[in-house]
Order: C-alpha cells, then sequence, then structure tokens
C-alpha cells in the first residue's frame, strides 16, 4: 500500500514539477544533472524537498504504525540516491545482485518530458510521458515537447 501511495505521490508531484514556472525557479537544479550520480538524487531546491517529502501526509489520514512512517521516509531518500546511481545493478562477479537505477529515469533526465514515475507502477505509461529508449519514442517526445513550448510561448 505505502510503495502505491509513494509511487503515485512521485509521479504527480514529479509532472508538477515539470510545469513551467517550478520548473524554471525550482526543478531545474536538480535537472542541471544531465548525467546522474548518487547524490544527484537529492541534489533539490528546498520547494522541491518538501513536495518530494511531503509524501508522509498519507499518515495524516491512515491510521498506520510510526515503523512505516519511518520505513517511508527512508524508502524515499535512499531511493533518490539509488535510482540516480546511473548505474542499472550492483554486479558481485558479473552477477546482478541488487537493482539500482534504471535507464527510464536516465532518459528523463535527458528529455525532460517523459518518464515521471517509478518502476513500481506503470503511471507514465497509463498517461503518455513513458520512452523505452527506442528511436520511435525519442521522436515522439522530442515532438511533444516542441508542441509544449509551442504552447506556452504563444
Amino acid at each position: 500500500m505505502l510503495h502505491l501511495w509513494s509511487s503515485l505521490h512521485f509521479y504527480f508531484i514529479h509532472r508538477f514539477l515539470h510545469w513551467r514556472p517550478l520548473y524554471q525557479h525550482v526543478h531545474a537544479l536538480h535537472h542541471r544533472n544531465v548525467i546522474t550520480g548518487p547524490w544527484s538524487g537529492l541534489s533539490m531546491h528546498p520547494v522541491e524537498h518538501l513536495l518530494f517529502f511531503s509524501v508522509i501526509v498519507i499518515h495524516l489520514v491512515m491510521p498506520l504504525h510510526p515503523v512505516h512512517m519511518i520505513y517511508l521516509m527512508f524508502h524515499i531518500a535512499v531511493g533518490a540516491l539509488k535510482d540516480h546511481t546511473g548505474f542499472e545493478s550492483l554486479l558481485i562477479k558479473d552477477k546482478s545482485m541488487i537493482s539500482l537505477s534504471h535507464l527510464y529515469h536516465q532518459l528523463h533526465h535527458r528529455y525532460f518530458d517523459c518518464n515521471y514515475g517509478t518502476s513500481v507502477m506503470p503511471w507514465d505509461k497509463w498517461f503518455g510521458s513513458f520512452h523505452d529508449g527506442t528511436p520511435e519514442a525519442t521522436a515522439r517526445v522530442k515532438k511533444q515537447h516542441a508542441n509544449r513550448f509551442r504552447k506556452q510561448a504563444g
């Protein structure tokens, strides 16, 4: 349940942060990290930190044990570091031991207007913002990006 909530929260907060006024003044700081590393996961403007960690508000409406709150905050903070490592997985003796980040988030940092969510739920597929790394998806994302900025400028 907490994974579903945190995934939903992250997707919509992240989409909100890509709204032009917020992007320019808040989220652009995070996107200066085109080539990501673990510390770029928490390299954010204070407003973005407030929005990102507001995932905890679920504890105001659902009676959950305090351990769940600690787990959720730990999951969010460590997840941000893990998802920005720039590596698919931790290899030990050529065997994948721990899944780290995904190509999809790397594509988000490269193209901006795609892959807002996490790998837990297919929000991006459902809302049309998914990029799978193919040339066709790259062309679609670039076209959507150009159209969005034409609409905002005109």
